[in-house]
């Protein structure tokens, strides 16, 4: 699934997904280089909609004045 067609909450619940095969070595070798540039995308993904999201509440707020 690309990152484009998620919500911050399904990516952010993908990668809790990813950390918990890694954490709890169920995930083979032949699949982790694939699972960690998948949450290095996903972390990309997700830093992005936050900063995006904290300059709109920033931009709302200026022009409330408060």
């Amino acid at each position: 699934m690309e990152e484009e067609n998620l919500t911050y909450e399904q990516a952010a619940e993908e990668l809790a997904k990813i950390n918990e095969k890694i954490k709890g070595d169920e995930i083979s070798i032949d699949d982790l280089a694939t699972n960690v540039e998948r949450a290095a995308k996903l972390t990309t993904y997700c830093a992005k909609k936050l900063s995006v999201t904290e300059q709109k509440i920033q931009e709302v707020v200026k022009k409330l004045g408060l």
